[in-house]
């Protein structure tokens, strides 16, 4: 195992990618205390020292420790032991007692450059509306998208005939947070306009706690599909999956 113990920090220190499947313990100290009796793991180490222990089955990890971290690892009794202590509060420690090791890879000068690419944001359901503010109400007229207040941007900003109308989007379910957030931004309309004002709050669902608030203060609520924004398609196989398992 001293073996081991010299590749794992000569990786570690290296920054390089381990996956190692190994039977082990895991023993956790932090927001609870915890202990994973003996098993084969799956545990990947990532070069920011991420290091995640994930079983057989799943797609949720047994444990895992989030960088800023220090890792070592060491052998006892026989037994390599991976030790990782948060170097920020909480302070958090796990120990990973590995008694077999049945497969050890390791990756240098890995690169990602890329970032994920997100669809069905708020962003989209904003530019969308834009362009289709009759979905909004058929006389709404928009005059701002993300129009500055001092509470914060109003994602749409128009009017309905004379009355002036602040649209607060949500991608998600809405909860009381954005029912008082258009609720705030409709008191401020209504004390500088000085005009009819009225707000709407555009999302997927809502909660109940968040609609009871929006109908005592005779804000409107709208349902939207997010789904029906159109997002740019994956290519397509051209080969039949029927094709590939002949």
């Amino acid at each position: 195992m001293e073996s081991w113990a010299e590749r794992f920090n000569k990786d570690a220190d290296e920054r390089n990618a381990v996956i190692l499947v190994a039977n082990c313990r895991i023993e956790y100290w932090g927001r609870s205390r915890s202990v994973v009796d003996d098993g084969d793991r799956i545990i990947i180490l990532k070069p920011d020292n991420t290091i995640i222990v994930h079983s057989l089955t799943g797609f949720k990890p047994l444990n895992w420790m989030s960088p800023p971290s220090d890792l070592a690892a060491t052998v006892e009794d026989g037994n390599l032991q991976i030790f990782i202590q948060k170097t920020t509060t909480p302070h958090e420690e796990m120990k990973i007692k590995i008694k077999e090791i049945q497969d050890y890879r390791s990756f240098s000068n890995l690169t990602d450059p890329s970032k994920q690419k997100l669809t069905h944001t708020e962003k989209d359901m904003r530019d969308y509306l834009a362009k289709n503010p009759q979905e909004i109400d058929p006389n709404f007229r928009l005059k701002h998208i993300e129009y500055r207040s001092p509470l914060g941007f109003f994602d749409l900003y128009g009017k309905i005939g004379e009355t002036y109308v602040v649209v607060e989007l949500k991608a998600e379910r809405a909860g009381l947070p954005a029912a008082l957030q258009t609720k705030r931004y409709l008191d401020w309309l209504k004390q500088n306009v000085q005009k009819e004002a009225h707000a709407i709050l555009i999302a997927p669902a809502i909660t109940e706690n968040a609609l009871t608030l929006l109908r005592k203060e005779k804000i409107g609520y709208q349902k939207f599909n997010i789904k029906k924004i159109p997002t740019h398609k994956l290519p397509s196989h051209t080969t039949p999956l029927t094709e590939w398992t002949k």
